[in-house]
């Protein structure tokens, strides 16, 4: 049947060609609801344009849990030697990534990745790399992708199409239904009625042909039925071969095929009628509906014979991955085979990257039943690594839980101090740092019984040191790297030398030498191509010291760099927390609305309690200054930082409640402790101290003033205009502006308020225009009228960006994929924007905007 109604695709595609044939390499994913017809278009460019090109053609399977790497696995025979002995033998994803990558930019190649929908989380991860490597090679990728018109936000498609969004080497197509006009031109002369079948079909292309394929008088009402007609007549062999590969999610190999009794006939039958075809890899249904369509009517308790008979036949031949095995060993109730091979699947899962799916296959492969201790053992350690990972951490602390126990009972010192290091880390990024101290103090002295040590021993001692230093403790961290060195200099451990580096150099930048902020980097200039979880935390931990000591460019420098390194290798812990530590920085500089957005990115999104209190503060912090809100976050933010019990902590959030006591009035019976903090005289903590002194001399409460950063040292010492000159240099903008206004020069007062104003810090500035007139000021500056549209509507420089955006015709999904924002952020600003400029709808919105120049 023609291809109609898809020149302008197939125009696009082509040009892409054109440019990564000439050096300018591309991403093009092409969507569309299913059936529309998105695997035929591409088909046709391959036969069309393809030449010059390698073609390689991988695809993604329906499994519950995916096939890790599936589509370069299904291309792995095309690539190099060597780069086919990194995809089975390699240890970490990125040295797989760096791999294929090389491998595809080495000749013009295309790379087609179909089903992109089913993705496993490694496959996501690779298009995701390649992406942002594309540009100067001869490589064009293809991205077929089902569109879910609700995806969640761990979804393929969104993450993909996110990034698409914002790269400028990636293009995304849309696959639309075919018009009236399409299907009159499909009909033909058959006595049908083109409105009639467009009705009934949505446009679906694979469905009107379905339906242009019936015989018969009465047309079936669903795809489904369709599909089934065309069953009808057939022999019991053609139906084993249909049912056996309903069962199976995905291609089925052709030695397999043969190896299940499928004779050429039945296979030459089921082609001829449309409900299969042979692929690159193997024999498969026509489209996956058709598979749903058959499956939906497999006889009653025959899938596990059906199962079976599968597994048996890739036995026979050789040819079955560890995730189409779990799969069929489901199916067949072979619990045995179920666990052997979904540890083997969650290995390969975890060394590409995809730690979605390989904490799943170990939760599997344990649910299967028991093996021996020792399987049980590296399963659930493996399992509470994933779970780390991912984010998951209460499931991560209960699996390395048992793995102790059982370390326990087989009088394993190293792997009882290595669990009890593991489950301190965990801890304490969940906010349990009674716990984290407990077990970091247990790793340590279950070598007090034995006569050695063993690497999990100078892990233990270097963690300790780490909390000590968040607990503002620098003399008591540097005793505990002093014997974390000591077992270093014993066993040859690389990375337990890096971390004792890096904490080394963390005690040196809480008290203030700046030569511990070079070392750090110096040891991050020696990180691993692709970030370990060590150093990335090296970044995380001199990214937050950075924003807390208000060193906000150094700190914005590093984070431009680490934030992309903990994407690129996968460190999704690691990368909501510099997310944070970010939003605190813009949220100091005043860039109130991009702080909202990334405190929004980790407070909506999976995180740990770690990255939270910062998002928190923000976000409580800015509606208290707009409109006097905010207590429910800032008492939240209080709670966790309670539940750290650490200075670094609790000291800003203590000040910011101590401001919401100043701008509302409003007691607070813990008073008394947010005082006795400002006397802490802990490391690290002069800017923390500080700014909590000031906020609670504003009150009314001397605190000791030892210690403290210079600004405020100085505002404490009566020298207001100073305090805010330093403050503005720094640039410390709301800080600076609020000092302004306590200046009583009434220049300074004007300049002051004025900013408040720009920020949107409404409630504060209004207070302080309250407590001028009390004071007797007589002229105190008013709000400024604004002059512009922009001004009156209130709107954000990024609800302008939003508005712009939704000039192009944008849908709000498409605005959050573009702006890698989330919907409910995107909702938030689409609302804020119609109600500042008063109009009832986006279209009005953005007549509006154009009108007074707000958007071209």
């Amino acid at each position: 049947m023609a291809l109609i109604e898809r020149d302008e695709e197939l125009a696009a595609l082509v040009a892409h060609a054109d440019r990564a044939r000439a050096g300018e390499g591309c991403v093009v994913m092409v969507t569309g609801e299913a059936g529309a017809g998105k695997t035929v278009v591409v088909e046709e460019f391959v036969r069309q344009s393809s030449g010059g090109f390698r073609v390689l053609w991988g695809a993604c399977d329906p499994l519950v849990t995916p096939r890790p790497l599936g589509p370069l696995f299904d291309v792995v025979d095309a690539l190099s030697p060597e780069t086919r002995s990194t995809l089975y033998r390699a240890e970490h994803s990125y040295d797989i990534f760096d791999a294929v990558s090389a491998d595809l930019a080495s000749t013009p190649t295309l790379l087609v990745i179909d089903d992109a929908h089913w993705a496993d989380q490694g496959t996501t991860d690779f298009l995701r790399h390649l992406m942002r490597r594309i540009r100067d090679s001869t490589t064009l990728v293809v991205i077929i992708a089902r569109r879910d018109e609700s995806p969640g936000p761990a979804d393929p498609v969104r993450i993909l199409l996110g990034d698409v969004a914002r790269s400028s080497s990636a293009t995304s197509i849309a696959v639309q239904p075919l018009s009236v006009d399409a299907v009159a031109r499909l009909v033909g002369d058959r006595p049908l009625d083109p409105v009639a079948l467009h009705n009934l079909s949505g446009g679906n292309a694979f469905f009107v042909t379905e339906l242009l394929d019936h015989d018969g008088d009465d047309l079936p009402a669903t795809v489904r039925d369709a599909i089934l007609a065309r069953t009808v007549g057939l022999d019991a062999a053609c139906w084993d071969v249909l049912n056996l590969l309903a069962c199976s999610p995905g291609s089925v190999p052709g030695p397999v095929m043969a190896e299940l009794g499928a004779s050429a006939d039945a296979l030459g039958r089921l082609g001829g009628a449309h409900l299969v075809r042979r692929t690159a890899r193997g024999v498969a249904f026509w489209h996956d509906l058709c598979r749903l369509a058959v499956a939906d009517v497999i006889p009653p308790g025959a899938e596990t014979s059906l199962h079976r008979r599968m597994i048996a036949a890739y036995d026979a031949v050789g040819d079955g991955d560890h995730a189409t095995i779990v799969h069929h060993a489901q199916g067949a109730g072979d619990r045995a085979r179920v666990r052997a091979a979904a540890a083997a699947a969650g290995r390969v899962a975890a060394r590409s990257g995809a730690h979605q799916q390989s904490a799943e296959f170990f939760r599997t492969a344990l649910a299967a039943g028991r093996g021996n201790d020792a399987d049980d053992t590296e399963l659930l350690e493996s399992l509470a690594a994933e779970f780390y990972l991912i984010d998951r951490l209460d499931e991560a602390i209960d699996a390395c839980e048992s793995a102790l126990e059982l370390r326990r009972r087989a009088d394993d010192v190293d792997g009882v101090s290595a669990d009890h290091n593991a489950l301190a880390i965990y801890e304490w990024y969940n906010a349990d740092r009674a716990a984290a101290d407990r077990h970091v103090a247990q790793a340590i002295s279950v070598y007090d019984a034995v006569d050695r040590i063993g690497p999990p021993l100078g892990h233990a001692y270097a963690m300790r040191a780490f909390l000590a230093v968040q607990s503002a403790s620098v003399q008591e961290a540097r005793q505990y790297v002093g014997q974390a060195r000591r077992v270093s200099e014993i066993v040859d451990d690389p990375t337990l030398r890096a971390r004792i580096a890096i904490v080394d150099g963390l005690c040196d930048v809480a008290s203030g030498d700046s030569a511990g902020r070079r070392h750090i980097l110096d040891v991050l200039a020696r990180a691993p191509e692709h970030l370990d979880e060590v150093h990335s935390s090296g970044y995380s931990n001199l990214a937050y010291f950075d924003v807390e000591h208000r060193r906000l460019a150094a700190a914005a420098d590093l984070l431009s760099t680490s934030i992309d390194m903990t994407v690129d290798s996968d460190l999704p812990v690691c990368r909501v927390w510099q997310v944070a530590t970010r939003g605190r920085l813009e949220f100091l500089s005043g860039r109130w609305e991009e702080a909202l957005d990334d405190s929004t990115t980790v407070l909506d999104g999976p995180s740990a309690p770690l990255a939270r209190p910062s998002p928190l503060l923000i976000r409580g912090l800015v509606e208290l200054r707009s409109n006097s809100g905010g207590r429910d976050d800032l008492d939240s933010a209080w709670a966790l930082a309670v539940r750290y019990g650490e200075s670094l902590r609790l000291v800003p959030a203590a000040a910011a409640l101590v401001e919401q006591m100043w701008l509302t009035g409003s007691p607070d019976d813990r008073i008394a402790e947010f005082a006795r903090l400002a006397d802490d005289d802990g490391d690290g903590l002069q800017w923390a101290r500080g700014d909590l002194a000031v906020w609670l001399k504003r009150i009314g409460i001397d605190v000791a003033t030892v210690g403290i950063a210079a600004p405020c040292a100085a505002w404490l010492a009566g020298d207001v205009g100073a305090a805010a000159q330093q403050l503005a240099e720094l640039g410390l903008t709301f800080d600076a502006a609020v000092a302004c206004t306590e200046t009583a020069d009434p220049a300074d007062v004007g300049r002051g308020l004025e900013t408040l104003d720009r920020l949107g810090a409404h409630a504060t500035a209004a207070k302080i225009r309250r407590d001028l007139r009390v004071a007797g000021m007589s002229a105190v500056p008013a709000r400024r009228r604004p002059s512009t549209m922009a001004n009156a509507a209130g709107l954000t420089r990024r609800q302008i960006e939003v508005l712009a955006l939704m000039g192009e015709g944008l849908t709000n999904a498409e605005l959050a994929e573009r702006l890698y924002l989330s919907a409910k952020t995107v909702d938030h600003h689409v609302s804020a924007i119609l109600t500042r400029l008063e109009v009832p709808n986006r279209r009005e919105a953005v007549r509006r905007g154009r009108e007074f120049g707000l958007i071209g």
